[in-house]
This record gives C-alpha cells, structure tokens and sequence, in this order.
C-alpha cells in the first residue's frame, strides 16, 4: 500500500482526487472552511483520512470563533488527527500567537490521543520540546529539513517525519532521509504545493519510494511494508 502522510485533499478536484484512489492519504487542513471540506471529502472517498487546524500561516486572519470552531470539532470526534498546525519561525511577528495556539492544539491531541500533523519551519526544535512537555504521543514533522541532530530525538520520543517527492531537487531534505532511520520515515506528497517547478501530488509517491529504496538500500517490497507500518502507528 502507497501512503501519503501529508496531502492538502480539499485543494484538489473530485476527478483528481478519483486518480489517488489508490493511495491512503491523511488530508490536512488549513483553516476552518478546509476543515469542513476535508472532513465531508472523507465521507465520500474511503481512502482519505481527515486531519484538521489552523496552518500558522492562517493565524493573521484567523478569528477567535474560526478556532474555536475547530477545536470544537476536533473534541466532537469529526476528524482522526490534528493538522496542518505548528510554527512558522521565519514569520517573526506572530510567533507568539501561532505558539499559544499551537500549545491548544497539543493540549487536544494529549486530551483525546490524536495524532498531529506538524509544520515546524525554522523552529523544529521549539515545535518538539513544546510537544513532549505536553504529552503529545504521536506527530508527524511534515517535509522535514530540521536539524539532523533532532532526528534521533524524534525518534525515541515515537513521532516521525515525512519525506516529499522534493528530496529528488532539495539537499536538505535528500540530507534528512540519508541520516534518517527507516522505522521513522513516512511518504507523503504537500500535493498540489508548488515547490521549484513540481506541482506535487499523491501520484508522485510511487517514484518517491523508488527514490528511498535507493538511498536506503533496501528493497521495494520491504520499504512498502517499513512505511505502511509507520503510517499505522501513527494513525494509531
């Protein structure tokens, strides 16, 4: 089974969307109408897995009832994990504001045992000792480029990190899955973002896991399994 960990669904067309079928794919949101479409998208495909929040990049706009509003459906059960949410640490104003509700996003995830879907640029460091001071027990880092150093750190506290069909054109990120243990990788496509001229999507994750058998040495077959496996325990 193809996996992707990190898909904005609702920004794709249902004929697009008919094309993954055959990918499970966590659908992430951004703010609360996306929120609204991820989840009813996931009533009507069987392979889409509903996460919703609020991005950091939303936070300027985002008013007090959007939030609650999310935060509401989240505890009502309407959707299996907590994203796209975290910290954007080269948005220097509001990184105050995208803290404290990040830290309510946790407190959720520690109350109900979802899972998180996380961004974390330029502050991968901060993003995880808020999360272990809060007993979030299961994350994503979505796209990581962080400190290598973190990786191991990431791993014993049981979260993952995702790799993206950009690995092929970014070197920090191709850096991230060389030092990276299998047991914490998971596939995923940010799909439709544009990144140098990629418009990534889920059908990308084929050629992706061709990638990683490559760079990690191990067999196709046996990477499909590693990483379905991590999917599952992130899911829970």
């Amino acid at each position: 089974m193809l996996v992707d960990a990190h898909c904005h669904a609702h920004a794709f067309s249902d004929m697009e969307l008919k094309e993954f079928s055959k990918i499970k794919i966590i659908a992430v949101s951004e703010d609360i109408e996306s929120s609204r479409k991820t989840i009813d998208l996931s009533k009507r495909f069987d392979n889409i897995i509903p996460f919703i929040g609020i991005h950091p990049w939303n936070l300027e706009s985002m008013s007090a009832r959007e939030l609650k509003g999310v935060l509401r459906s989240l505890k009502l059960g309407e959707a299996m994990g907590i994203g796209e949410v975290g910290v954007d640490g080269r948005i220097k104003k509001s990184v105050q504001k995208q803290i404290e509700v990040f830290k309510l996003f946790c407190e959720v995830s520690a109350e109900l045992g979802l899972p998180m879907n996380i961004h974390a640029l330029n502050a991968w460091d901060k993003v995880f000792e808020i999360m272990l001071k809060m007993d979030v027990r299961r994350a994503l880092f979505h796209w990581y480029t962080g400190p290598i150093k973190l990786l191991k750190d990431i791993g014993e506290a049981g979260y993952y990190i995702s790799i993206n069909p950009a690995v092929r054109i970014q070197p920090k990120h191709r850096r991230i899955l060389e030092s990276a243990e299998l047991d914490m990788i998971i596939t995923e496509s940010d799909g439709p973002y544009n990144y140098r001229g990629l418009r990534l999507k889920p059908t990308m994750i084929s050629d992706l896991m061709e990638f990683i058998s490559n760079i990690k040495d191990v067999d196709r077959i046996s990477l499909e399994k590693i990483i379905e496996r991590n999917f599952e325990r992130l899911l829970g």
